[in-house]
């Protein structure tokens, strides 16, 4: 088991290594200048901006050159941080119904919707601190919750495909959303679509008030650990791990599988909820998204680099915010275009899901362990005999 463990890290960062190379071949080529000059010089000219644009990719979320010093990028942190935490909180509710075999990509319609109707507190509940905020997360959380309720619904007493009726409810949600922010919430003093202000004691606590990085960073690292004890310390998560290993052997084990199975879909919609308000108490002040988000379609690639354990998730969705946060400065520093990124991510998704992707170590890393286990397996069959 340590073997494959140790196999499938190697694999994931050997694919991450492969896109950064990709992803440095796209800038390099891209650089290269264009008129009538000798090839010798398009190459060095195009290495040199390559470099320099890699080089603010890869270190301006922490580093900044100001007068030939290098110092700590405090607004590109707190940036890397901010944007970090809705993926994280996505990739969990993700990676919850991913470890039970279901399918379900519900998590975009779930916090847009928790977010629409977790505004109603922001603006209207009165201005208790402290208790305020926890009443508006509460709100969005229940409200995932129901909105997961419908497909998991539909899979334990119809046996409907979750990942047709969870894709569809995105579409519901979405446009529900944005009628309840025009219809109830509007800001009739706002150019555009978004929600009257959110109280002020409805916001979340800033770390720094300049760069507004708020205590969400916090939350989801605590809420990752909770959902890792209960995933793997207790005897639901038991339930759960075992439905997506064999739902068959779970059901003849005595578990109510499609109760279990119920319970996750609403569980991980309920923490799907919390994503977008926390999102929009924590940095924005107010409803201002006219689309989806596309958080809960990033959950699903932090689920997937995660392997599902949600200790890792934090790890994975700072890494997939961090190159955003670079990709966006080289595109404002450089002539290279930011949606690069995209390249990246699809590559090291497509290289990490794909099976036959160094199937070879995994066989041998399978072998040597089975190897190593072959004398305690002999000396436990000679002890029966006797």
């Amino acid at each position: 088991m340590k073997n494959i463990k140790r196999y499938e890290v190697y694999r994931t960062i050997l694919a991450i290594a492969i896109a950064l190379l990709l992803g440095y071949l796209l800038i390099f080529f891209t650089s290269m200048p264009k008129g009538d000059m000798p090839l010798g010089e398009k190459l060095k000219e195009a290495f040199q901006a390559a470099n320099k644009a890699f080089k603010v990719f890869l270190t301006s979320p922490l580093v900044k050159e100001r007068r030939g010093k290098v110092l700590f990028n405090l607004r590109g942190f707190i940036q890397w941080m901010n944007e970090s935490v809705p993926i994280i909180i996505t990739g969990l509710a993700v990676s919850l119904v991913f470890t039970a075999k279901q399918f379900n990509i519900g998590a975009e319609g779930q916090l847009f919707i928790g977010a629409a109707v977790a505004s109603f507190a922001a603006i209207y509940f009165p201005a208790i601190p402290i208790i305020h905020p926890i009443v508006v997360i509460l709100l969005a959380s229940l409200t995932g919750a129901a909105w997961a309720s419908v497909p998991a619904i539909m899979k334990s007493k119809l046996n409907a495909s979750e990942l047709v009726t969870s894709l569809m409810m995105n579409y519901v949600a979405l446009y529900m959303g944005l009628f309840i922010i025009k219809v109830f919430l509007r800001d009739p003093n706002a150019g555009q679509l978004v929600s009257l202000p959110y109280k002020e004691t409805s916001m979340l606590f800033l770390i720094n008030t300049r760069y507004r990085w708020h205590i969400g960073i916090i939350i989801a690292l605590v809420m990752s650990f909770l959902l890792w004890f209960i995933v793997k310390r207790t005897t639901w998560g038991y339930k759960v791990r075992l439905i997506g290993n064999n739902k068959n052997f779970a059901y003849y084990s005595g578990i109510n599988t499609s109760r279990t199975i119920f319970q996750v879909q609403v569980v991980s919609g309920a923490i799907a909820g919390m994503a977008g308000i926390i999102e929009l108490i924590g940095y924005h002040g107010r409803f201002l998204w006219l689309f989806s988000p596309g958080y809960g379609w990033d959950g699903i690639i932090i689920a997937t680099l995660a392997r599902n354990n949600p200790l890792f998730v934090p790890i994975a969705a700072l890494f997939l915010s961090y190159i955003r946060v670079g990709a966006k400065t080289m595109g404002r520093y450089t002539n290279i275009p930011p949606e690069i990124v995209s390249i990246l991510q699809a590559t090291i998704i497509l290289l990490v899901t794909a099976e036959a992707f160094l199937s070879r170590l995994r066989q041998k890393a399978i072998e040597k362990e089975a190897k190593a286990n072959e004398p305690n397996n002999v000396a436990v069959a000679g002890g029966d005999v006797e």
